[in-house]
C-alpha cells in the first residue's frame, strides 16, 4: 500500500462522520427527532445500521453529535465577534461591531437553511421537559439571552426587555420563514425590527452601517 492509499485509510473515519452528521441535521430538519430513525438515516449514507451505529453508538450519541456540530458552526461564526462587540466603547467603530453582529445571527440562517431548520425544529420539540435535548436548548437560549443583555447595555434602558424582545424575534421570524419555505427577505426583515427596538445603536451611523 503507497503513502496517498494509507491517508486515505485514515481519512475515511472522519469523512464518514462529517457524512453522517450533515445527513442527520438534514433529516431531523425535516421529521423531527421524535421522526428520526437510524434506519433512515443508514439507508441516506448508504450503509447498513451496525455500520452507522459503529460511529455513533446510539441515537442519543448521534443527537449530541449533531448539536455539537450546530454550536461548533455557531461559535466559529459568532464568538470573534462577541468578544468584540461586549468589549466595544461608545465609538462609532464599536457600535459598527454590534452591528455586524446582529447581521450575522440573521445570515447563520439565509447561508445555511438546512442547519437553521435542525435548530428551529429541535427547539419547538423540546419544550418538552422529557425530549433528550430540552436541556441543551435551555442553555443555548439562556447563553443567548444573556449575550444580548450585553450587547445592548448602554443602548435600551431596559435591557433585559430588549433582549428578551430580541430573542423572541429571531426565533419568531426564523420559525415563520422556514414554514413557509422562506416567503421572504429575512434578513430585511430582521433589519426592519432591530432599527425599531433599538433606534439608538442608529443614531448618527450611515445608512452604509445598517444591518
Amino acid at each position: 500500500m503507497n503513502v496517498s492509499s494509507r491517508i486515505r485509510v485514515r481519512e475515511d473515519p472522519v469523512v464518514r462522520r462529517a457524512q453522517i452528521i450533515e445527513e442527520g441535521i438534514r433529516l431531523i430538519g425535516l421529521h423531527g427527532y421524535n421522526g428520526f430513525t437510524v434506519q433512515a438515516l443508514a439507508t441516506r449514507c448508504g450503509i447498513s445500521n451496525a455500520g452507522l451505529l459503529y460511529y455513533f453508538g446510539s441515537k442519543d450519541a448521534l443527537l449530541l453529535a449533531f448539536l455539537a456540530e450546530l454550536e461548533r458552526q455557531d461559535r466559529e461564526l459568532l464568538e470573534p465577534l462577541v468578544a468584540r462587540a461586549i468589549g466595544r466603547g461608545d465609538a462609532p467603530s464599536s457600535r459598527t461591531v454590534v452591528i455586524a453582529l446582529l447581521r450575522t445571527v440573521a445570515s447563520r440562517f439565509t447561508e445555511s437553511p438546512a442547519l437553521g431548520r435542525f435548530a428551529v425544529m429541535l427547539q419547538c420539540e423540546s419544550i418538552d421537559p422529557s425530549h433528550p435535548a430540552h436541556d441543551w436548548f435551555l442553555s443555548r437560549e439562556t447563553m443567548a439571552f444573556d449575550m444580548f443583555v450585553s450587547l445592548v447595555t448602554g443602548l435600551t434602558p431596559d435591557p433585559q426587555s430588549t433582549a428578551r424582545q430580541l430573542v423572541a424575534l429571531m426565533n419568531g421570524l426564523a420559525q415563520q420563514w422556514l414554514r413557509a419555505d422562506r416567503p421572504f427577505d429575512l434578513e430585511i426583515e430582521w433589519e426592519k425590527a432591530v432599527t425599531a427596538i433599538l433606534p439608538a445603536l442608529f443614531e448618527d451611523e450611515s445608512d452604509s452601517n445598517r444591518i
